[in-house]
């Protein structure tokens, strides 16, 4: 395993032998506890959620390249990783088989109960969840650089929950992983009713 894997293991708090879903778990639970919207707004917060969200990339991003299901640190080199992957084009453009035009896509679809998988290029996604989530809740932080979103959602009859959105940047389409709090004394609803409007508003811009 290269030191940067050994590292990325690291900052999630996770040791040899850690599985696809252990990263996952780690940076949901360290991302919570470091956030600024929970640690507060200094640059220490930012800086640590950088860090965890480089780390989640390079694990993940490895465990896709490779067809891994966890992770280890051989006592020998690893082979040479293979050349680029092919993903989208500027803005999600496509070329139509059958006629040779370009066309755009947004095609988002759910990855899991809280991620969201959109089949275009990180910046692109951005800009488009940005519009999405200001027709599902309320914008209330936003920072472009690394790539974080937070809207404020009202149930009817429920709870208003903050919505905290990061974007991850793989070889094909963007990952957004999301986590909801309620921020009144009621509990938390499941979040898929978030993330299946987020998906639809996705796929309307």
């Amino acid at each position: 395993m290269s030191d940067d894997l050994s590292i990325a293991l690291d900052r999630l708090g996770l040791a040899d032998g850690a599985t696809v879903q252990d990263v996952r778990d780690a940076y949901r639970r360290e991302l919570r506890r470091h956030h600024p919207d929970v640690a507060g707004p200094g640059a220490a917060a930012h800086v640590q959620t950088a860090l965890l969200i480089e780390a989640y990339t390079v694990l993940i991003d490895h465990a896709e390249e490779h067809g891994l299901t966890a992770f280890t640190r051989p006592t020998l080199p690893p082979s040479p990783a293979p050349g680029p992957t092919a993903g989208p084009g500027p803005a999600g453009i496509r070329i139509d088989a059958d006629t040779g035009d370009p066309f755009e896509v947004i095609d988002a679809q759910a990855l899991d109960e809280d991620t969201i998988a959109v089949d275009a290029p990180a910046p692109e996604t951005f800009a488009a969840l940005y519009e999405a989530a200001g027709r599902v809740g309320d914008v209330s932080y936003v920072d472009r650089q690394l790539g974080i979103l937070e809207v404020i959602v009202r149930f009817e009859g429920g709870p208003s929950c903050s919505v905290v959105m990061t974007l991850q940047g793989r070889a094909t389409y963007t990952e957004i992983f999301c986590t909801m709090e309620s921020i009144e004394h009621q509990p938390t609803p499941p979040i898929k009713t978030v993330i299946d409007a987020l998906v639809a508003e996705l796929e309307r811009v």
